[in-house]
């Protein structure tokens, strides 16, 4: 009965078992093994162990030295076409198959035990957990990237563990933080509006939006951010909340951005203020002195008293300044606008300069109340700045103290040390009130709004403090008296006066050489290149006693100083067919010796530059001023006075 039993054991284990001879010859295989390979005894039997194709020679080897063998393999049907006759065709098993040798007692080789199991499903159910696995990864992998690219978190907060758990794709590195140090991490007027929301939520107690907005200090931070938490409850069998899942995302750019939007909006309004107050300010700042020439114009050729005519002259010439002035404002302000401030820096003689500026500005003072002095404690003195710049800034504080002193003293002066100058003007006049002062550098802030000016010229110095590195600013106290000055920094040489009496300086004649009504520029070939005919007529006027000539374009121009020799020409830049620039170009190629100047309302630095580069001798800007021509043509032409 029990050799029975034993003799069932190969047909009922479920393992493959087939038993070789010590030659290798299959000489037994069991029903499971029959039916693993879809085969019969008949079908295998004395095939030999040692062609099997799907044993590796290294096993094989092994095997024939006398070793056992154990070895897994993706068991090949189609490369035993040869080997045996099965019906299994086009595919492949995993099988787990140990070889052992079986002796005899003495140790005798007596032939080979071999021992297979069939995991093919077991495998496919391991790939397929794999691959499950490999997909759950890839699923966090990109959940994460989505989260990092959305700047969110997700945090699961157990409520009976006060555990806070945060989402990451390697499950080692999940941040876990308690509840107290969440709490800590809120910005203090944020943190009581939390902890309602913990209370509300786990009571299942409804809010208008799952949603709310903390302010949140991150770890290593040191300024809060804005965060935006959406939330949802998970709950127990019980219907008990036992977790709170929170998404937060970063929304700090996105309040910066509203805040920015909103700052510009503000801007926007009040540079669209500014822009009304500046065309109201520039319509009458402009209508104001057009006003006052238009008038004494109309006025002038109506009468033919001799100091009415001088007094009508004198006010249409004081108001075109200011009208000058005013344009001239409005240009360096576009200027500040796109930041675009020329600076064109040279060495300036300062004492010769401001000596210049001194009887400039005692020329503007009409009140006798009113004396101008200046301090110019230097024999010598010469700095690199921009002059256009440098006088400016003097003028611009400087028509101030005498627009705004009714009596008393003006004082203007310099003062230098190793790398810098000082510049200065005091005044004894109205001062400025306290709660003006912040504003005072402001664009069309002036103290008195009916006192004639744009309220731009200070705004100017500061822009052009800005762009050259220096320093402005000012001290000043009601009904006392103003002091404005500006730093400049750069290099400078100057040697101290030992011992000179203001009075000495202030008393010295504003009269300086230079074209007088008793000098006569006259009998001179001259070539106007202007195609307005009222300019011309203006200079026509002005040059009377002069042989004119006069060219429409460019081209003209270039044919007529061909044609003929001239002493000297004047070129506007802007004409048609070929303009100024581009003429004197042409004419310096055949002639270098005529001098040119170029008249034009161009009036930016840039202007000036392209026009001597081009080939000018000289640049005056429009509208031109009688004085001005007999200057520059005095310079060129010394004639005696008749």
């Amino acid at each position: 009965m029990e050799n029975e039993l034993l003799s069932l054991i190969p047909e009922y284990i479920p393992l493959g078992l087939g038993v070789y001879d010590k030659d290798g010859y299959l000489k037994y295989a069991n029903d499971t093994t029959l039916k693993m390979f879809g085969v019969t005894m008949k079908d295998i039997y004395n095939i030999n162990i040692f062609d099997d194709p799907n044993i590796t020679a290294e096993d094989k080897t092994l095997l024939k030295q006398g070793l056992n063998v154990s070895f897994e393999t993706d068991y090949d049907f189609d490369l035993c076409e040869n080997f045996y006759e099965t019906p299994i065709k086009g595919i492949k098993k995993y099988f787990v198959t140990k070889v052992t040798i079986m002796r005899d007692p003495v140790g005798n080789r007596q032939g080979y035990l071999l021992a297979c199991e069939d995991i093919t499903v077991k495998k496919a159910q391991e790939r397929e957990i794999i691959e499950s696995y490999k997909k759950i990864k890839a699923t966090q992998k990109e959940l994460s990237l989505a989260l990092n690219a959305g700047k969110l978190s997700s945090w699961n907060y157990n409520i009976k563990e006060g555990l806070f758990c945060k989402f990451d794709v390697h499950i080692e590195n999940i941040e876990k933080r308690s509840l107290q140090s969440i709490y800590e991490s809120i910005h203090p007027d944020d943190r009581n509006k939390f902890m309602a929301l913990l209370e509300v939520v786990a009571h299942k107690q409804k809010l208008p939006e799952n949603r709310i907005k903390l302010r949140v200090l991150e770890n290593n931070a040191t300024d809060y951010s804005y965060s935006s938490f959406t939330y949802s409850a998970v709950e127990d069998e019980a219907g008990n909340v036992v977790v709170i899942t929170f998404i937060q995302r970063d929304i700090t750019e996105d309040i910066i951005y509203q805040q920015n939007l909103i700052t510009a909006k503000n801007k926007a309004e009040e540079a669209d203020k500014l822009k009304s107050t500046f065309l109201a300010n520039m319509s009458h700042e402009i209508r104001t002195p057009l006003n006052a020439i238009v008038g004494f114009s109309e006025l002038l050729t109506e009468t033919d008293d001799a100091e009415e005519k001088f007094e009508y002259k004198q006010l249409i010439e004081t108001n075109s300044e200011i009208l000058l002035k005013l344009i001239g404002d409005i240009l360096d302000l576009s200027k500040i606008e796109v930041g675009s401030i020329d600076i064109n820096r040279q060495k300036l003689n300062l004492c010769q300069l401001c000596d210049e500026l001194y009887r400039s500005f005692q020329q503007r003072i009409k009140n006798p109340k009113v004396t101008l002095k200046l301090i110019n404690p230097y024999t010598k003195c010469v700095a690199n700045f921009d002059k256009y710049r440098f006088m400016q800034i003097f003028t611009n504080f400087a028509t101030n103290a005498i627009k705004y002193t009714p009596q008393g003293e003006i004082v203007m002066g310099y003062e230098c040390m190793p790398g810098q100058v000082r510049i200065y003007v005091k005044d004894s006049g109205i001062g400025i009130p306290e709660e003006k002062k912040k504003r005072i550098f402001s664009r069309f802030e002036k103290l008195d709004t009916f006192a004639q000016g744009t309220g731009l010229g200070l705004s100017i110095c500061k822009a052009i403090a800005d762009a050259t590195g220096g320093e402005v600013g000012f001290k000043s106290k009601a009904n006392i008296g103003s002091e404005f000055w500006y730093i400049g920094y750069t290099d400078v040489e100057y040697v101290e006066k030992s011992e000179v009496a203001d009075e000495d300086l202030n008393n010295k004649s504003t009269e300086h050489l230079s074209a007088d009504s008793s000098v006569k520029i006259k009998d001179l070939n001259i070539l106007i290149a202007e195609d307005n005919d009222s300019n011309y007529l203006l200079i026509k006027k002005l040059l009377k006693d002069n042989q004119l000539t006069r060219a429409i374009t460019g081209v003209e121009a270039i044919e007529k100083i061909k044609a003929q020799t001239f002493d000297i020409v004047f070129m506007d830049m802007r004409m048609p067919v070929m303009n100024g620039l581009e003429a004197t170009s042409l004419i310096r190629e055949f002639n270098q010796i005529t001098p040119i100047i170029a008249l034009t309302a161009n009036a930016f630095d840039s202007d000036r530059e392209n026009a001597l580069a081009a080939g000018c001798n000289h640049f005056m800007t429009k509208p031109v001023k009688k004085r001005e021509l007999m200057d520059l043509l005095f310079r060129y032409f010394k004639q005696q006075p008749q």
